[in-house]
């Protein structure tokens, strides 16, 4: 009889080896290039908001305000409408403007899932990010997020301490640190608009931050980012980021290494410098950078090791900066 030759243990221990190999070596090309396709299309999501923007500039003469605010006589005494609720008809979406009350703006937050600041609108949204698609809810409204923000300058947040040196701020009788800020055209962009910021990223992951928030001190990331930021003094955080810290800064220690932060951390009030520095920061879940819009209409990805002088002179409108290779 023919005896039939088969595969001896070692060999086929063998082929698992190989195949396990291969498979090691592939993942990583397959994720890298998932990544890669994730950050081609959050460019794609700032070369339009960009574009919006200048459209809106072309119909009005000016760039929208971060967030067109007055001041109310019951709670929240702070409202107003964002920056992203102007720019909706020049992102196909101006169905949503059709009943939009600009008088008593929390009447957009009404009707649970329906409310019209509760739609999530995909081109706000970056897959890399960590951040769901579903609506969060705010002392009963309900709210979609955003990814991206508008340029805020050296600072953006607190409001009281915001700088106004970018392109987006509060505007209106109840604005911040001045009453009634006026708008930014592109003429005032004198430090050109290839070398200007116009949008960036926000990154919603930060696990150290999120420790304070669990303990009352701060708001989860989660929740900082409302695409129709309508009520609440501190809502321009929401809709704009600067360059306070550098790109993908992150917080430096969690809730029970609190002391050792710089400036030490001892009690809720001392936070709020750390909290300015975290809901200011341009960051993105892509590797090494983030990606941004710039005043002339183009979209580029910076890396995370730009130096915070570089940074903060892309996000100035009128510094006289000089950034060679920027």
């Amino acid at each position: 009889m023919r005896r039939l030759r088969g595969f001896t243990l070692i060999e086929l221990l063998v082929v698992v080896a190989v195949i396990g190999t291969l498979l090691g070596m592939l993942l990583p090309a397959v994720q890298a290039s998932r990544e890669a396709a994730r950050r081609l299309q959050c460019v794609n999501h700032l070369r339009q908001l960009g574009l919006a923007a200048h459209g809106y500039h072309e119909s009005h003469g000016e760039f929208p305000a971060g967030l067109d605010q007055f001041e109310a006589s019951s709670s929240p005494r702070y409202r107003g409408t964002s920056v992203f609720t102007f720019l909706l008809p020049y992102l196909e979406r101006g169905q949503l403007l059709a009943d939009w009350d600009y008088d008593f703006p929390l009447k957009n937050s009404q009707g649970g899932l329906a409310a019209r600041t509760a739609t999530a609108l995909p081109i706000l949204l970056c897959t890399s990010d960590d951040l769901s698609d579903k609506p969060i809810v705010r002392n009963g409204r309900y709210y979609a997020m955003t990814s991206y923000g508008g340029n805020g300058g050296t600072q953006s947040f607190d409001p009281a301490l915001a700088t106004c040196d970018g392109i987006f701020h509060t505007t209106g009788p109840a604005s911040e640190p001045r009453p009634n800020q006026s708008t930014v055209s592109l003429f005032m962009i004198t430090d050109g608009t290839s070398h200007t910021v116009l949008f960036g990223e926000r990154y919603h992951e930060d696990g150290r931050f999120e420790t304070f928030a669990a303990r009352g001190w701060t708001d989860s990331l989660d929740s900082i980012g409302r695409w129709a930021a309508i009520g609440g003094r501190k809502s321009i955080g929401d809709v704009t980021m600067s360059a306070l810290v550098p790109i993908n800064y992150q917080m430096p220690v969690d809730f029970d290494r609190r002391a050792a932060a710089m400036p030490p951390i001892s009690s809720s009030g001392d936070f709020s410098i750390h909290e300015q520095r975290r809901v200011c920061a341009f960051g993105s879940g892509h590797s090494g950078g983030a990606n941004f819009a710039m005043a002339d209409g183009s979209a580029r990805f910076f890396d995370e090791s730009i130096p915070l002088d570089t940074l903060q002179a892309l996000c100035t409108r009128a510094g006289n900066e000089v950034t060679r290779g920027y």
